[in-house]
């Protein structure tokens, strides 16, 4: 059995993005892993590329039959998985040499760890308007100590900021043990743009959270990436709404109320977001709007107030 499984969903790959990809995974001071690539159905060949992989022992290619959407190809690249540890690496994302060494090693020495955060820079290719979101968070993790934290207490620490930003990272940085995704469950399939999110916050209910303050790579940031093309679409903006609902649902006591504040303060920011888009001139897709609704009838006192507060 290998030490990691190193998860690789692709979907219409830039070619000379992923090849840099998988350039820095085969550089790796660890090499004792499998590498499974599961690629989504589109009129985009990869198989150029992937040719001097594939002919890897350790590399594994799958095509999917049909096109399973983001969450759905996450998680059938997880079903393929046989080791303990798990690490997606994203098509278009870049891994230092010690990636996969300092995970190991944290997991080595932190019986409780059951998923951590990798430190990377943003490597900015486009100049979105975005990008101060990237930048937020920067700095707020420069806040946080590197090292063990317990899993509720990070969990109190990240809604009192409103779930704001995502401070445990995107997928390509952060390495799970499988015993902890078996235990949390699949990653949601219908939610776009926040099911990383989503999927931390079970999480840090289960273990404990390590951040690993080391540089360890560099997300690329650009337009035609699946989480720039859903900031310009708006596509993904209601998910907030559907994380909070899922948490306070799954929690008790104290910690619950601390996530219905939480909650009550992120309607108002979400307010503000959507009159950002209108600002900025982009879309505001209608995906979720029905959730919204009914969210609105449970709480028309809580959306009235977040309104008049944007508006005056």
């Amino acid at each position: 059995m290998p030490k990691v499984s190193v998860l690789i969903p692709i979907y219409k790959p830039n070619p000379k993005h992923l090849e840099e990809s998988l350039d820095g995974l085969l550089k790796q001071s660890e090499q004792d892993f499998e590498a499974i690539i599961c690629e989504e159905p589109t009129d985009v060949d990869s198989s150029a590329v992937l040719t001097k992989y594939v002919n890897d022992p350790r590399f594994q290619h799958f095509k999917n039959e049909k096109c399973l959407g983001i969450g759905g190809n996450w998680n059938r690249c997880y079903s393929k998985a046989t080791s303990p540890v798990i690490a997606y690496l994203f098509q278009d994302d870049l891994w230092a040499s010690h990636y996969l060494e300092t995970a190991l090693e944290v997991f080595e020495k932190h019986k409780t760890v059951g998923i951590i955060s990798m430190y990377h820079e943003y490597q900015y290719d486009e100049k979105l308007w975005t990008l101060e979101g990237y930048e937020l968070v920067k700095e707020v993790q420069k806040e946080i100590e590197s090292g063990v934290h317990e899993g509720g207490e990070i969990l109190r620490y990240w809604l009192h900021r409103n779930m704001h930003p995502n401070i445990i990272g995107e997928p390509p940085f952060v390495v799970l043990k499988k015993e902890v995704m078996e235990e949390v469950g699949p990653f949601h399939e219908n939610m776009p743009q926040f099911l990383d999110v989503e999927y931390w916050l079970r999480c840090l209910q289960k273990t404990d959270w390590y951040f690993e303050k080391k540089s360890c790579g560099a997300f690329r940031v650009h337009g035609a990436a699946a989480s720039a093309q859903n900031n310009e679409s708006g596509k993904g903006l209601y998910d907030r709404l559907t994380v909070f609902e899922k948490l306070i649902k799954s929690l008790h006591g104290d910690l619950r109320k601390v996530a219905i504040r939480s909650r009550n303060r992120s309607v108002e920011d979400m307010i503000g977001k959507f009159f950002n888009r209108v600002k900025h001139k982009k879309g505001v897709s209608s995906s979720g709007s029905g959730q919204v609704v009914r969210f609105a009838l449970r709480h028309p006192v809580l959306i009235a107030i977040a309104l008049l507060k944007r508006l005056f």
